[in-house]
């Protein structure tokens, strides 16, 4: 890619150990290396920019299989989740299946429950946080200050206008038009949040 081209907000691929994946890029690391949010997953990581391609249209209008989500009915102890807070939800996540028990979805945002239920007692991450004294349960889901800040995909990923009675439907990815000046043949198209 140009070097025009590789700024925030623009949606490409990148190649990673023979394999594409669709990314938008979130920030320019430096000469060589920049930050992408992978869409479809929800993640974060430095690429090279040797790395990053143009991405076709056809994968373009295809929706974003990350949907940003909040763990329900929990809020800090403080005003921002602490460290050991971050930590202890991590190991709770590790190589586990977990079950997911939705509590609503409001505002683009999927609040759930998550459950391991690989014991013989089941274990739910909001009260293991309540007990570890990292979080207050509160009854409602309140979205944490700097949420995006902390869940790009909260940034990207929106949900589509088709949205009726709070269901559940496919989101779309957004992206930050101004951003995306092209100056090649291939990237010629700016992005339209119509045409995602």
């Amino acid at each position: 890619m140009p070097e025009s081209s590789v700024q925030p907000g623009q949606l490409c691929c990148v190649t990673v150990s023979k394999w594409w994946y669709r990314v938008i890029i979130h920030r320019v690391i430096n000469d060589q290396e920049v930050e992408v949010f992978y869409p479809d997953y929800g993640n974060l990581k430095i690429v090279r920019k040797s790395w990053l391609r143009f991405l076709k249209w056809c994968y373009l209008k295809l929706p974003a299989q990350a949907i940003p989500c909040s763990l329900a009915w929990v809020k800090p102890v403080e005003g921002t989740w602490s460290n050991a807070a971050t930590l202890l939800f991590k190991e709770l996540c590790v190589s586990k299946l977990l079950v997911g028990i939705v509590d609503e979805y409001v505002n683009g945002i999927l609040h759930l429950f998550l459950c391991d239920t690989s014991t013989e007692e089941d274990v739910y991450f909001h009260c293991v946080l309540r007990d570890g004294g990292c979080a207050d349960i509160c009854g409602e889901n309140i979205p944490s200050q700097g949420f995006k800040e902390l869940n790009p995909s909260a940034l990207y990923v929106q949900p589509s206008g088709k949205q009726e009675n709070a269901e559940l439907v496919e989101p779309d990815l957004s992206l930050q038009q101004e951003s995306l000046d092209a100056d090649s043949e291939t990237a010629s198209s700016k992005l339209d949040g119509d045409e995602l």
